[in-house]
């Protein structure tokens, strides 16, 4: 026995060894590919804050209908968690950057009170009222807070895409509490996933490099990580809600579908079931455009009309 665990033991380092070569190796092969971001319509504009800046893109679209205002989830920007759905539709859209991502800069700590404050700011630059606000992921968490903090009549409706009202579970708690630096830049499972996608759609490697080299720094990872496993809407006191809708992603490996639904009833919102797993925006943005123009039909009757 003492034989087997010596020799296991010795193998440790020649595993080692092979492990930081194929890491090595999967680098070199993602480094040998330029980052190319989508060309993307409307114009970025920028906001100074207390804490910084807030960055947003804005496509202006068909006056008529009401807008949308999306917010991406955690480790996105607005452009590389959105950018399948800006060219889908002909309504006016506000893509948002929130504190710390993208282009928008943040002095200090991240939080889901200068998230909401990014989105106040943003709505108050471009002087759009009563958008229909769309939050994926972390960044239903962010709708959440932004209602709670302006109101729900300054919203025509509210979607909630793959999302929690709770992030407290030992199970969410454990992974966010691994996910800075599991997933934070050049980490071997970061790399690994990066590889795995690059072979799987080597046309798209020039895309699939930018997605993931547009991801904040560690910094942010952290900061949001730690924001979210503080986070029970449930223990809110009761708020008022506009027009709702959830859009559970059913084969969602990241936040269970039956989570989703037990939010959306502490809420007595409607659901949708949408047929994708977590990251739907970008694996099925028809689905996803489908599902938030019959979520809106009702709370649009320019839509109804057209």
């Amino acid at each position: 026995m003492n034989k087997i665990r010596s020799l296991a033991w010795a193998t440790v380092p020649a595993l080692m060894a092979v492990g930081l070569q194929q890491y090595r190796q999967a680098v070199r092969e993602i480094d040998g590919h330029l980052p190319g971001k989508p060309v993307l319509p409307g114009a970025v504009r920028s906001v100074p804050t207390v804490w910084g800046n807030a960055s947003y893109r804005v496509v202006h679209g068909d006056p008529a209908r009401t807008p949308l205002l999306l917010v991406h989830g955690w480790g996105r920007t607005g452009d590389s968690a959105w950018w399948p759905l800006i060219w889908e539709t002909d309504r006016t859209l506000v893509v948002v950057d929130l504190p710390g991502h993208g282009r928008s800069r943040l002095n200090g700590r991240f939080s889901f009170y200068r998230a909401a404050n990014a989105i106040e700011e943003v709505l108050a630059h471009t002087g759009i009222e009563r958008p229909t606000l769309i939050g994926h992921s972390m960044g239903g968490a962010v709708a959440l807070e932004t209602v709670r903090q302006l109101g729900a009549d300054r919203f025509s409706g509210l979607i909630l895409l793959a999302s929690s009202a709770y992030w407290v579970r030992p199970r969410l708690w454990v992974t966010l509490a691994a996910a800075p630096v599991v997933m934070g830049p050049r980490s071997p499972v970061l790399i690994r996933r990066q590889r795995l996608e690059l072979l799987e759609s080597p046309e798209d490697a020039r895309r699939i490099v930018w997605e993931y080299e547009s991801r904040p720094e560690r910094r942010i990872l952290d900061d949001t990580a730690r924001a979210l496993r503080n986070l029970d809407a449930r223990t809110w006191p009761s708020m008022e809600l506009p027009p709702a809708m959830w859009l559970v992603t059913t084969r969602d490996g990241v936040i269970k579908p039956s989570h989703q639904r037990i939010s959306a009833r502490h809420f007595g919102v409607p659901t949708v079931d949408i047929d994708a797993e977590h990251a739907a925006v970008t694996q099925a943005p028809g689905q996803v455009l489908d599902a938030i123009e019959a979520a809106t039909a009702a709370w649009d009757p320019q839509h109804i009309s057209a």
